[in-house]
Formats: C-alpha cells, sequence, structure tokens
C-alpha cells in the first residue's frame, strides 16, 4: 500500500482506471448497469465485449436482477410497470419493473422505424387489410413481422426491438389471399430461472446453444374442417413445410381483425369458430385439437386470449348488450387442467370464471370524464387487449383512445393516453421485454 504522503501516490492514482480492474470487480460493476447501457459497452474493448457477451455473466446479472425484481413486487407497485403502445405500431410494449429495464422514457430505445415505408400503418380503407398484420406475435421477447400483401408471397421476419437484432426468412410456400392468414411463433426461451436448494434462492439456468424456433401459418377459412392445411417454417432446417392437419372436433378460423394467436409452454392458441385451436410445432406438427369456449360465449371479436402467471386466459368485453348486462361489462376466466379420470387417459380442461365486473365502477367517478374527453373518431371503441403477465387480474383495457391498465381484484387502475392510431380493427401484440435480449437463434448456412 502507497501512503499519502509518498511521492509516488498521486502517480499511482492516476493510473488506476477501470481497464486496470480485474473481472470479478467489472462484473460486479456491469451487473448494475442497464441492458441499454451494456450493449453500449460491449463496443468499448474486446476484453469488456467477451465479459458481456459469457453466459456465466448472464447468469450473475439475472440472478441479481430477480433479487431486486422481488423487493419491487414486495412494494405492490403492480400498477406501475412500464407498459405503452409503442406508437404507431400494433404493439403493446410490458416489461417487469426492473433496473434492468430503466431506461427513462422506453419508447426512445424500442422502435419499429426499421419496418419501412411498406410497414407503416394508415387508416386508409382500401389499404386496411394489407398493412393490418404486420406485427403478427411474440415470443420470448423476439417478434415476428411481416406484409401480407394478398396475391402475394409474404416475407417474414424476425427481431428483437431492443438489440434491433434481425432476421429475414425465405418466402411463405403459399401466396396470401384476401380472407387473411394466422400467424403463431414459438421460441424456446434463452433462460429460465430454477430454485437453488443449496442456498434456497433462484437461479439463472440457460438453454442449450442449439435453440429453436417456429413460425406457424395457417390460411384463413370460414367453413369448419377437421382438416386443414399449416405451414410451418423450421428454424434448424431454414425451410418451411405444408401439413395436412387433422382437427377431428373441427375449427373454423375465418379472418377476425382482432385476432392474434398466443404461445404458451411451446404450444399455440388460436381464437376462431366459438373455439380455441391448440397446436404443438414442436411434438405432432399433423394432428391438432381444440378447447370449447364458455358457455354464453359471445361474439369472437370481442374476446382477448392471453397468459398471465403462467395460465391461459380468456376474456369478453364488452358483452353483447342486453337487459341481463350493463353497458361497459365483462368476464374474465383462467383455463383449468382437470385429472385424468378412471376411464381416461387424457387430461380434461374447462374454463373457470374468475371475474364479472362493470368497468364505470371500477373507474367510479371519473368514467364519466374518460368518455368525455373521447374524440370522435375513437367514440365506443373498447376492447380489452391483453393481460398482465406478471400481475394476476390485471388486464390492459382500451377505452376510446386511452390505454387502462386495471386489476379487477383490487380495482386499482391507471390511466394512459393514446393518441396514434384507432386499435379498433388492429390486433394489438404483447411483446413482454425479458430481463436478458433472447438472442434470434441462426439458421444454417
Amino acid at each position: 500500500t502507497i501512503s499519502p504522503s509518498s511521492p509516488n501516490y498521486h502517480a499511482s492514482i492516476s493510473n488506476t482506471t477501470i481497464n486496470n480492474l480485474f473481472d470479478d470487480s467489472l462484473t460486479e460493476i456491469f451487473c448494475k448497469l442497464p441492458c441499454k447501457s451494456l450493449f453500449t459497452c460491449k463496443s468499448v474493448s474486446k476484453r469488456w465485449l467477451t465479459l458481456i457477451s459469457n453466459p456465466n455473466f448472464h447468469s450473475l446479472f439475472l440472478t441479481h436482477q430477480h433479487t431486486l425484481f422481488q423487493k419491487t413486487q414486495a412494494l405492490g407497485e403492480d400498477l406501475d410497470q412500464p407498459s405503452f403502445i409503442l406508437k404507431p405500431y400494433n404493439a403493446l410494449v410490458i416489461t417487469p419493473n426492473s433496473p434492468s429495464l430503466q431506461l427513462g422514457p422506453l419508447e426512445n430505445h424500442l422502435s419499429l422505424s426499421f419496418l419501412g415505408p411498406n410497414f407503416e400503418p394508415t387508416n386508409i380503407v382500401p389499404q386496411l387489410r394489407s398493412v393490418l398484420k404486420f406485427v403478427f406475435a411474440c415470443s420470448n421477447g423476439l417478434l415476428v413481422y411481416g406484409n401480407p400483401r394478398p396475391r402475394h408471397r409474404c416475407i417474414y421476419h424476425i427481431r428483437n426491438p431492443l438489440t434491433k437484432d434481425s432476421l429475414e426468412l425465405p418466402c411463405a410456400l403459399t401466396l396470401c389471399d384476401h380472407a387473411g392468414v394466422l400467424v403463431g411463433f414459438t421460441c424456446d426461451p434463452y433462460y429460465h430461472l430454477e430454485t437453488d436448494k443449496t442456498k434456497n434462492a433462484k437461479v439463472s439456468i440457460f438453454s442449450a446453444s442449439q435453440r429453436r424456433f417456429r413460425v406457424v401459418r395457417i390460411p384463413a377459412f370460414s367453413d369448419t374442417r377437421s382438416a386443414f392445411d399449416v405451414e410451418v417454417f423450421y428454424s434448424e432446417t431454414g425451410k418451411w413445410k405444408n401439413f395436412l392437419v387433422s382437427c377431428p372436433k373441427g375449427f373454423a378460423c375465418g379472418f377476425f381483425l382482432t385476432a392474434s394467436s398466443v404461445e404458451h409452454e411451446g404450444k399455440l392458441y388460436f381464437m376462431g369458430g366459438g373455439r380455441v385451436l391448440v397446436y404443438d410445432p414442436y411434438e405432432n406438427e399433423r394432428v391438432a385439437s381444440v378447447i370449447e369456449l364458455p358457455r354464453g360465449f359471445g361474439e369472437a371479436y370481442r374476446g382477448c386470449l392471453g397468459v398471465s402467471c403462467g395460465t391461459l386466459q380468456l376474456s369478453e368485453f364488452p358483452i353483447s348488450p342486453s337487459s341481463a348486462f350493463e353497458a361497459y361489462s365483462g368476464s374474465a376466466w383462467e383455463l383449468k387442467h382437470c385429472g385424468k379420470g378412471e376411464e381416461t387417459t387424457t387430461t380434461t380442461t374447462t374454463w373457470e370464471l374468475v371475474h364479472e365486473f362493470c368497468l364505470p365502477e371500477v373507474v367510479g367517478p371519473g368514467f364519466e370524464e374518460l368518455k368525455a374527453n373521447e374524440s370522435e373518431n375513437v367514440k365506443g371503441c373498447s376492447r380489452i387487449l391483453a393481460f398482465h403477465p406478471y400481475v394476476r387480474d390485471t388486464v390492459f383495457l382500451k377505452f376510446g383512445d386511452n390505454i387502462i391498465c386495471c386489476n379487477l381484484l383490487t380495482r386499482r387502475f391507471k390511466v394512459s393516453k393514446y393518441g396514434g392510431l384507432s386499435l379498433l380493427f388492429y390486433p394489438v401484440i404483447p411483446i413482454v421485454i425479458p430481463w436478458w435480449p433472447t438472442p434470434i437463434p441462426a439458421l444454417p448456412l
């Protein structure tokens, strides 16, 4: 140790820089930085790039973030988590309330402007169908986008909106029809959290280096069919493949403007024809099953399918007006898996009603003020856009030109103004931002 009175003391201090620190000290500093700052740090030096790109660092970073996230959750600040419509596109961005994603105005860091002029939204009715579903689906922070113009083969892209990494896929096998197409996407997660029994704490476990993804296309048809064509893109081969899929109970996937796929535990769920189609592109590409909607469920365009806290959720809002229901009323269900019976080897599923609500009662006196402030072009436009992935009983609801994040159990809510294009006809895709960005799996050469 050099004494402050030593003539070499100041020379020693001036030669001490962050580059002189050991890797352990650098790692401790990097674990406290936001993701966006870490991406910038990668370009400082080869040493920093190597350190930040190492999966061991990712594991330490995520374990640190999980500890901070638990403390935030304990405070009960569920409505303070950043969430917003990524104007002017049809994406609802949802982030965990974690320091790793405290980027200031997050909208400035997440942009879909890379889509180019062919993907710019428009309210011109003749062009609406051709640009309607430019963002199709999201899985583990990666999204699929494309421009399904009628009588053209669609080219799909995989994109990480945080890192700006992207991948263009080969042309789809068939042309896009005026009736539209249902698109699903599922990607293996980059990491998951498990409990370390020796330390009684959560640790980050990373997936194998060879991760997979699937893009699924179902050309829409309005009649009920027990067999139909499905196209699947395989990341392992870099090619599309067509299947004639058997669905014994039948399914009708007429094109709904507000419909989108839901990915849950590697399976894809699509709403249509009074049923939910369940398709597993990993285990059985030639067979699909269906889940019946709850008894008394209304029109499909009033429904929203999603995942919250690891379970499949379904909502209907607003319920069709009748003498039995108040205006602006809705319902929410949760999918329950029943045990196997003595006479069957299959697990049955059923919807359990968990919420019946009336929006004016939830919002209270401020409801009439919200109605009065509606813009002319969105008056009466209301529907549930998504379920909160982390906070049970919480939904994102569009009312006029506002987005309401509402806990249906506690009746707490937060209103944010949305001044972009009307979302009445747009399928809104929830983009859940993970604590560490998911790398896009590379296609074979």
